[in-house]
């Protein structure tokens, strides 16, 4: 038994044997948590496949119920959907980074030719990792303590949606939530699939689980920004004190490389940082001329 776990609900054309190439030691286990139909797919030595149909959520929260004493033995859980590209390199990255911070709750950031669903989650090249007060049900990281905490909301709904405003709510301290720039992965499918079919099946939609689940918790769906980070040169940066100002120029620098020919994007990503600086201190129209670091 290795001290992290990966947790991957897997469908036939999962990408997650592609994780398990290459030379490189592998310092976390896995466990394929299947819902197809095929009896021999995903069966070898150094995996352990179990059966479970359903959608995502509702079937991790069965197995992580049943198996609480095991799964709680790791130091890390990582649950990323199966249509994500990264290899094993990138994941034991991933965990080294998520120790060596002390993180509750993480993702790995997303490459510039992803399909996004949220913006903040693409790759910033300024950063080792972002602190933010999101990270998406696509590809949480939970620590030990933490997963037993979120673990019961894993079943409040069908799609998850509303979950990622839900935990960084729980988490103990700002500084504990992140998104890690020095570990990409590549996210394959447009957003959509079996769970979504489901909703629709019972006359519902994501939004309407959203708006639900944050109603019932009392929070909101809050715009998502980036509350600090440690950049790639080892500084620490945050939003709540004088380093506010280099943490904004910073995000549009590193975002520049990606988004500089899309300016309304780029605007939007730093809006709710800008929106906590004095207008003396800086303005909407100074990320234009904030410099691009090196590739």
């Amino acid at each position: 038994m290795r001290s992290t776990l990966v947790i991957v609900r897997a469908g036939d054309t999962s990408l997650h044997e592609d994780w398990l190439a290459g030379d490189d030691a592998r310092d976390w286990d896995l466990l394929v948590s299947y819902f197809g139909d095929d009896p021999q797919r995903f069966r070898r030595d150094d995996v352990r496949r179990l059966d479970a149909k359903g959608p995502k959520w509702p079937a991790l929260h069965a197995l992580v119920t049943e198996m609480a004493e095991e799964i709680g033995a790791y130091d890390y859980v990582w649950l990323p959907d199966d249509d994500l590209a990264c290899d094993k390199k990138t994941i034991n990255r991933f965990f080294e980074l998520c120790r060596a911070h002390d993180l509750e709750l993480a993702q790995p950031a997303l490459s510039p030719d992803s399909h996004l669903g949220h913006a903040i989650t693409l790759r910033n090249r300024s950063f080792q990792l972002r602190f933010t007060n999101f990270v998406e049900i696509m590809a949480p990281c939970f620590s030990a303590r933490f997963l037993r905490r979120c673990a019961p909301s894993f079943g409040e709904n069908l799609s998850g949606w509303g979950l990622d405003y839900l935990w960084p709510s729980w988490a103990t301290d700002a500084n504990r939530v992140a998104i890690v720039d020095a570990a990409v992965i590549r996210h394959t499918r447009p957003v959509g699939g079996p769970n979504y079919q489901a909703l629709t099946a019972r006359g519902l939609t994501a939004r309407d689980e959203l708006l639900q689940l944050v109603a019932k918790y009392g929070i909101r769906a809050a715009t998502r920004f980036v509350t600090g980070g440690i950049t790639v040169d080892g500084r620490g940066l945050s939003s709540s004190d004088h380093s506010h100002p280099t943490l904004v120029a910073e995000v549009i620098a590193g975002y520049l490389p990606e988004l500089g020919d899309n300016a309304p994007e780029l605007l939007r990503l730093i809006e709710p940082n800008l929106s906590l600086l004095p207008p003396a201190i800086w303005t909407p129209e100074q990320y234009q001329a904030a410099p691009a670091p090196s590739p």
